[in-house]
């Protein structure tokens, strides 16, 4: 009797493992309290690495003509490839934009934050 009622509850532990090992992305975007906090951490981010070139908000225009306001970036180009820009060091943009290589975590935050952006239009 013991014996069954040990192997149910092993059985249902396994399950409970499976089912809780998912991909960080789902988990994180099943979870709007951690995206909103991702989103306002890549806000902050590109506040202090970004603003001074690029208009990162739903208005206004960028401090640097050249550079494209983010409101406008994340029509031009899928964020899927914006955070493999960002992954591989990004090194394109306009002339004067410096060579960024960002961490996983800060390109997470950064992709939170753009989907906003982009949300906003």
């Amino acid at each position: 009797m013991f014996m069954p009622r040990l192997a149910a509850a092993v059985l249902a532990l396994s399950g409970f493992a499976c089912a809780s090992q998912e991909p960080p992305s789902a988990s994180v975007s099943a979870r709007p309290g951690v995206q909103t906090q991702a989103a306002e951490r890549g806000r902050r981010l590109a506040a202090g690495t970004c603003v001074s070139c690029h208009a990162i908000g739903p208005a206004g225009a960028s401090p640097m003509a050249q550079a494209t306001p983010f409101r406008e970036i994340v029509h031009r180009y899928p964020l899927d490839q914006l955070e493999e820009a960002f992954a591989e060091g990004l090194v394109t943009g306009h002339p004067a934009m410096p060579a960024f290589v960002f961490r996983a975590s800060e390109i997470d935050d950064l992709i939170a934050y753009l989907e906003t952006v982009k949300a906003e239009q």
